[in-house]
């Protein structure tokens, strides 16, 4: 009895956790990537799911360039995603944000312009959905094509991160057929 009580729990847990992230939505983002395209997150009547690289600082980068170029390889293509690395730039003062911008776009392969869209408000909502814990993690989110959370991780790219990310995604596209 002591058994099924503590599976019954177990399963319980998953569920509350499943749920909460489910609740939790990526705020909203209107901005130009470095290819001066508009990208606008959530997507309404999207179709692709979110697979989003967040930095908070310069150092952060380090983290997610790794994340990112794994991810354009295995995604660059895929008709079920799209995926972008959003560096957070609310706090860098505006004076210095041309500069930054600069920089960004001689560091960043041209090939993935489209995909490196600075975002410059909603910082503290954005800390709070990734559980931020450090400025110089990597911050990577799966959610779905109308913004809610479906899987996070923090940290430098491993294998076994990697390889979990992968696992969702491919379980979404088989649940999800049409892109």
């Amino acid at each position: 009895m002591k058994r099924f009580l503590m599976a019954a729990a177990l399963c319980l847990s998953v569920l509350a956790s499943a749920s909460t992230l489910r609740a939790q939505l990526i705020p909203p983002v209107k901005a130009k990537a470095l290819d001066d395209s508009e990208v606008m997150l959530p997507k309404p009547g999207g179709q692709q799911f979110l697979i989003l690289v967040v930095g908070f600082s310069h150092k952060s980068g380090e983290n997610c360039t790794p994340w990112d170029k794994r991810i354009a390889a295995d995604y660059g293509s895929d008709s079920h995603i799209t995926y972008y690395q959003l560096p957070i730039l609310a706090g860098a003062p505006s004076l210095v944000r041309p500069m930054i911008l600069h920089g960004m776009r001689k560091d960043v392969p041209a090939s993935l312009h489209p995909h490196f869209v600075p975002v410059y408000d909603h910082e503290e909502d954005w800390k709070k959905l990734v559980n931020f814990s450090g400025a110089d993690d990597a911050y990577i989110l799966l959610a779905s094509p109308d913004g809610h959370l479906l899987w996070q991780t923090h940290g430098t790219v491993s294998d076994a991160a990697y390889e979990e990310l992968r696992s969702n995604v491919s379980r979404l596209a088989t649940a999800n057929p049409k892109p």
